[in-house]
């Protein structure tokens, strides 16, 4: 651009001094003058413009260059922010997956426990039919061999025999042996 404008100075100030044009010497200098007057003008007003156009091209040098790092840095951010995304998805994943795991284990142990449990009921299911078949077979015992000196108590007039007073009437104590004899009946209310 400079060369330019030092081209059109040489190219007009070469013009004049050769003398195109028609006129006085004086007039040709005064012409002259105003010529390079006017054209150290422009030459200044160009050199502005150059050096206005060499600030905007530095400036624009540099604002490319913030874009640029910026565009750096918002690239580095993204990645940053997508790390830790993936480490608090890793994260989750390992907590649900922890969560999981001790559900799991905590099932297994209500499991084993309801099993234990199962067992137990069992065992004392059995117990008790133990007990109970013992205490039956004990009572069918006692009720199979009437003791010999058990007594019961019968009413004169009466067709059974008791294991204590029974309703009204004058009861009196005999031997199981001896009511038998008599032909008398267990009653269904003692027995």
């Amino acid at each position: 651009m400079k060369r330019l404008v030092k081209l059109a100075l040489v190219l007009s100030l070469g013009l004049s001094l050769a003398g195109c044009g028609t006129g006085s010497s004086e007039e040709t200098i005064t012409e002259q003058s105003h010529t390079i007057e006017s054209l150290e003008k422009a030459n200044k007003e160009l050199s502005k413009t150059v050096s206005s156009l060499e600030k905007s091209g530095d400036s624009f040098e540099k604002e490319k260059a913030a874009a640029t790092k910026k565009s750096k840095e918002a690239e580095e951010v993204a990645k940053k922010e997508e790390k830790e995304k993936e480490e608090a998805k890793k994260a989750e994943e390992e907590r649900i997956a922890a969560e999981q795991a001790e559900a799991a284990k905590k099932a297994e142990e209500e499991r084993v426990a309801a099993e234990q449990a199962e067992a137990q009921r069992k065992a004392e299911e059995a117990r008790l039919a133990q007990e109970a078949a013992a205490a039956a077979e004990a009572q069918a015992q006692q009720i199979a061999q009437p003791a010999q000196s058990e007594t019961v108590y019968v009413t004169p007039t009466g067709s059974k025999y008791h294991t204590h007073k029974c309703g009204n009437g004058t009861y009196t104590p005999a031997t199981l042996e001896e009511a038998q004899a008599r032909g008398l009946t267990p009653c269904s209310k003692c027995y």
